[in-house]
């Protein structure tokens, strides 16, 4: 079934070329050349036919995911795994980032620093129009979104840049951000270990998840390099034994180093100095609730990649329920660009329909539980 499962994830990475930006060449090969035509014009031109295709592309997905982390439920990650893991990195390096333009924003903000010396928290894309590189990129009128964690630790593959070459520029923004990938993966063993050592299956919950991997290794968000740092944070919270000792203050390091990347983790803080005082809290319970509540501050800015957030820390919840939801949710929150595919666009009635099926996601929440809890086994 690990074969089945990286055969699909093949046909992601070819699939995403269809979503390809009609201004951009990031391949050029004679017999490549064919291949991303036929998918553009899948994606472009025959939109029903491409939102079956991602349907049943993620069905199948989907089916594996939760065939892997049943057979799984108590196996450590092997060597096997590892080297599932290095071809979802490196396929996903090549892969096209469809349904988002981010990672190009990524790109140009080191490259404004690099090459033009601008601060890209001040300055904008638009005053560079002249670049080659703005032309396939999205809101060039916005200045850097993220905190100047992001973007100081951006310039590390944002150095490439300076060659000029887009494509190389491109893989190493993608391979940098698989990294920290690696790191929350290693991290949430770890932790899992520690507080659920017979229920391993938390962890391939979310190594395998459908949800984490396209939206970190094919369309190439940055939401984990914010969540590593903070799921070490919690590691030394849990090594706290009391207020402001040293793993407490090692805790409010990383966490300072997780909001210095996306500002969303600073809620989490209040619930460190709760549990000084109440040690038995579901701290990741409440993170999870907590940091899937943020995305409601902005209904029209309900990402499908800004569910990462709370989901890195349900599979660490105490609860059943919660987890069961949690995981739900992750499902819908892939299939939500079902109608994006269809229409073209996110104009109306795109926006309706997406939420209506991460509504309808909820209702397979206790199907996942018995799945999860079979005969209420561990």
């Amino acid at each position: 079934m690990l074969f089945a499962f990286a055969l699909i994830w093949l046909l992601l990475i070819l699939y995403s070329f269809s979503l390809q930006d009609l201004n951009l060449t990031l391949y050029n090969f004679p017999f490549w050349n064919p291949i991303r035509n036929f998918f553009q014009t899948l994606g472009h031109y025959r939109r029903p036919l491409s939102s079956l295709l991602f349907l049943t592309l993620i069905s199948l997905f989907i089916y594996l995911y939760f065939y892997l982390v049943k057979a799984n439920r108590q196996t450590k990650p092997s060597q096997k795994y590892f080297k599932l893991a290095s071809l979802f990195i490196f396929t996903g390096i090549l892969a096209y980032p469809m349904f988002s333009h981010d990672i190009f924003n990524y790109l140009f903000n080191a490259k404004m620093v690099w090459v033009y010396k601008a601060n890209p928290h001040i300055q904008t894309a638009l005053n560079y129009l002249s670049d080659p590189w703005t032309r396939f990129m999205h809101n060039i009128h916005t200045a850097a979104p993220y905190a100047y964690g992001w973007t100081l630790i951006s310039l590390i593959p944002g150095l490439i840049s300076l060659t000029d070459n887009f494509t190389l520029s491109f893989w190493s923004m993608k391979l940098f951000i698989s990294l920290f990938w690696l790191g929350q993966l290693y991290i949430l063993y770890r932790l899992v270990k520690k507080l659920y050592p017979r229920q391993l299956w938390r962890w391939w919950l979310f190594a395998l998840s459908p949800l984490v991997l396209i939206e970190t290794l094919i369309i190439g968000h940055n939401d984990v390099t914010m969540m590593f740092p903070a799921l070490v944070s919690y590691w030394f919270l849990l090594k706290s034994k009391k207020l402001l000792d040293r793993q407490f203050t090692l805790a409010l390091f990383f966490l300072v180093l997780s909001v210095g990347i996306k500002y969303a983790t600073i809620i989490l803080l209040p619930l460190y100095f709760i549990k000084s005082f109440r040690p038995k809290i579901d701290l990741p319970s409440w993170a999870a609730i907590l940091l899937f509540a943020l995305m409601f501050i902005r209904p029209g800015q309900m990402h499908s990649w800004y569910f990462i957030w709370a989901f890195s820390f349900a599979v660490l919840s105490q609860n059943r329920w919660l987890i069961s939801l949690f995981t739900s949710l992750s499902l819908g929150a892939i299939l939500r660009y079902l109608p994006y595919i269809y229409y073209g666009n996110w104009d109306s009635p795109v926006y309706l329909l997406r939420n209506l099926i991460w509504v309808i996601s909820l209702f397979f929440t206790p199907f996942l539980k018995r799945l999860l809890y079979p005969s209420n086994k561990q």
